[in-house]
């Protein structure tokens, strides 16, 4: 009886998000799943340039994008910092960059013939490591106008370097958004953060292109093919995978583990799972049996986790 009410409960449960009315979201959920769409192929790019750059293989992904105030976003960021300014001179702002120095210092002595060693070094870069990042930091700057190409272009028009977030002045206090993409290789993770001037995103959206999406995405499309093209991807694959729970163990602990040890997960019963598609955290989800196969109800969907972080 406790079981069913406890379920009953569980189904009568409806998921309320929270509004900061001091920060107002600006951008609607279709402008900011075109925003994903557009960073992921950044993504793609910046994997090859630093693969390129590093002599080996790059992964790197897209984590999040979120909305700041542009103070708040200055504030998170640790000093020193390898920071560019790249002047969009037609929005009147920056764009801005942030990487860890100790990726740079890894990149400037892969780049020199060495094996680039530990990456949690933190200073500022010499005059030379600033003129070596700073040719990377151009390729850099190609593929974000490619990237934005099909839905507006704007030229970079210089790339400023700066290691202490103190030294930097914004002309407006508007809303960005900001890009996090998390760039990994051999056993090492690093995060690179973007972020876009409001009067980037504004323009964009004054010309309804990040509404609409690509500019030339549908125009040449007849009805035939767009159905077809509908069809294709209904029936395209999907890997979903519900996780059970995680947890930690040293080397050590596995080497000890015998037959009948239990390994405890970070996972509460009363919590629901969380529901992997293609390895991203879109769903959550309470397990379950349905006609007789494991199953998994859906909970909630997840458009986007926000989190405090120091860049």
């Amino acid at each position: 009886m406790e079981t069913q009410q406890s379920e009953q409960k569980l189904n009568n449960v409806k998921y309320v998000e929270s509004y900061d009315f001091k920060q107002p979201k600006l951008f609607s959920k279709e402008i900011m799943r075109n925003l994903r769409s557009l960073h992921d192929m950044f993504a793609r790019s910046l994997s090859r340039i630093f693969g390129s750059a590093l002599r080996q293989k790059v992964d790197v992904s897209l984590q999040k994008i979120d909305q700041l105030s542009a103070n708040k976003f200055l504030n998170k960021i640790k000093s020193p910092s390898a920071i560019y300014l790249l002047s969009v001179e037609k929005f009147a702002g920056n764009i801005i960059m942030v990487i860890p120095p100790a990726f740079c210092i890894h990149l400037v002595e892969r780049q020199s013939g060495g094996y680039g060693g530990d990456i949690s070094e933190r200073r500022t870069l010499t005059t030379i490591e600033e003129k070596i990042i700073s040719r990377i930091v151009n390729r850099v700057n190609d593929e974000i106008m490619v990237a934005w190409e099909p839905y507006m272009e704007f030229d970079i028009d210089s790339a400023t370097y700066e290691s202490k977030p103190e030294n930097i002045h914004l002309a407006s206090v508007d809303p960005t958004i900001v890009v996090k993409l998390r760039i990994g290789f051999e056993d090492h993770s690093i995060k690179v953060h973007l972020s876009y001037p409001y009067s980037l995103l504004k323009e964009a959206m004054n010309n309804s292109v990040l509404k609409k999406g690509k500019k030339t995405e549908t125009e040449k499309l007849t009805e035939e093919q767009l159905e077809s093209y509908k069809y294709t991807l209904s029936n395209a694959g999907v890997n979903i995978k519900p996780l059970l729970g995680s947890t930690k163990l040293s080397i050590k602990d596995i080497m000890d583990l015998e037959e009948g040890d239990l390994i405890p997960l970070n996972q509460r019963t009363d919590q629901p799972l969380e529901i992997l598609v293609n390895n991203v955290h879109k769903m959550s989800g309470y397990p379950g049996v349905l006609r007789g196969r494991r199953a998994v109800k859906i909970f909630e969907m997840i458009e986007e986790i926000n989190e405090q972080e120091v860049i």
